[in-house]
């Protein structure tokens, strides 16, 4: 049953002085208090957000593809994908449809906490219809249900047909928090192979990748190492070899020339902690690949920076990005300036475990760049939204969605679904809608 799904909420709304007041300078004392490493140099200006309020349903994931082929790009998250349609006067607007039926997931113990039996969706045309299918991951431990739900799903997409969405299997029996789309087989292109992040260390560390077309595609999963190595993964060419390497908390794994058949070599170089994705990025221009991350269950947003001795010997060292705030679940890097340099875009989970540090302190969404001053590197944060339902959830989409020449963001969350437009190009709303963050 498709319904109109769309609410504008401005930033900030100027109530009166004393609220609107209130919430400009706790964003400032946030901005300027929070950052260990704060930047004390002039950044970029704010970029203009503007926000709409697509579900208050719970879903922690959230992706962004053209589900339909009518040329918009639509977003999907847990039971429904939301079809974008003719703009109205507050910007995009967007008709609900339910595809598939979720269970809901109830703690009973140590957390009270509940889940949508869904934390992430991969958008990725499996079977080459020409239509996006969606490749669900979820907790499915033996222990949470019996029987366990599968821990890795794709739905098909029926396309023009209407008719329902199919489930495939990808893999089930042991937990996988999230997953990202990577690009294993160095094709150059878009990301075309699956990477999990198997949530007990007994389970062995795979990486999937399609085989077969139409009604004979399926997915065949590659073995890297017989165990996992804790909460976090992520892709990159660490060691400038031009192969995608694996990284996990624990170190990482060099890729060798034949991704399917070599042999994987871990490097146990650090111990990250809990962390969410991991990315590299050469973050200070010295060539070498650096690794950029976050715990998503404490306080840290942080980037380790690749050192070589004489010899060619690696080493970390650990630098903060941020540590004033906790549960930077999920975070992306993308060109959101479009000025080829790239920022980190992430936010606080809502109760990602509701007895994490800091998991009561107010909810935001923040982006930051890199500047540089006297003393070297800093970073600086840039305010998106604060104390408001709006968290980082599980996935941050960072994409072009109304198609106007700039990078809006789409996130999930227990507390919503929300989509921030970008309105540096294309429409413009009063400058009072928008936070104006240090």
């Amino acid at each position: 049953m498709a319904s109109f799904a769309s609410r504008s909420v401005r930033i900030l709304h100027w109530v009166g002085p004393g609220v609107g007041l209130s919430v400009f300078f706790l964003a400032l004392l946030s901005c300027l208090l929070g950052i260990s490493e704060r930047a004390s140099a002039q950044g970029s200006q704010e970029i203009p957000f503007y926000k709409h309020t697509i579900d208050l349903e719970q879903s922690e994931a959230a992706e962004v593809a053209d589900v339909n082929g009518d040329g918009k790009l639509d977003i999907i998250s847990g039971e429904n994908w939301y079809e974008q349609t003719t703009p109205g006067k507050d910007g995009p607007r967007w008709i609900k449809h339910h595809f598939r039926d979720l269970p809901f997931y109830r703690f009973d113990g140590k957390y009270q906490g509940a889940y949508l039996e869904d934390l992430g969706d991969l958008a990725i045309d499996v079977n080459g219809d020409g239509y996006p299918d969606v490749v669900s991951s979820w907790w499915g431990d033996p222990s949470f249900s019996k029987p366990p739900a599968p821990s890795l799903t794709w739905w098909e997409n029926p396309g023009k047909s209407n008719k329902p969405w199919v489930r495939h299997v990808i893999d089930e029996g042991v937990p996988v928090e999230f997953a990202l789309l990577v690009d294993i087989l160095n094709t150059r292109g878009k990301p075309q192979q699956l990477l999990p992040e198997y949530g007990n260390i007994n389970a062995p560390l795979k990486w999937f990748e399609v085989v077969g077309k139409g009604q004979e595609a399926h997915w065949v999963g590659h073995v890297v190492s017989p165990n996992s190595y804790g909460h976090g993964i992520g892709a990159g060419d660490v060691n400038g070899d031009g192969r995608i390497d694996i990284i996990t908390p624990k170190g990482w794994f060099e890729a060798p020339p034949d991704p399917r058949n070599g042999q994987w070599i871990f490097h146990s170089e650090f111990d990250l902690g809990e962390t969410g994705f991991i990315y590299t990025m050469d973050v200070n221009g010295d060539g070498l690949a650096d690794i950029v991350t976050s715990l998503g269950h404490d306080y840290g947003i942080f980037w380790y920076e690749q050192k070589k001795d004489a010899q060619g010997k690696r080493s970390w060292v650990k630098h903060y990005v941020d540590n004033a705030w906790s549960q930077s679940h999920a975070m992306t890097i993308a060109d959101l300036k479009g000025d080829g340099k790239p920022v980190l875009v992430t936010g606080k989970r809502y109760y990602a475990h509701e007895l994490d540090p800091g998991a009561n302190e107010p909810l935001g969404l923040y982006w930051y760049e890199r500047v540089q001053v006297e003393t070297g590197l800093q970073w600086r944060r840039h305010i998106i939204d604060y104390s408001s339902r709006v968290g980082g959830g599980l996935q941050i989409c960072v994409v072009d969605i109304d198609q106007d020449g700039d990078l809006d963001i789409v996130v999930g969350g227990k507390s919503g679904l929300f989509f921030f437009e970008n309105m540096t190009k294309g429409r413009k709303v009063p400058l009072t809608d928008v936070i104006d963050a240090p």
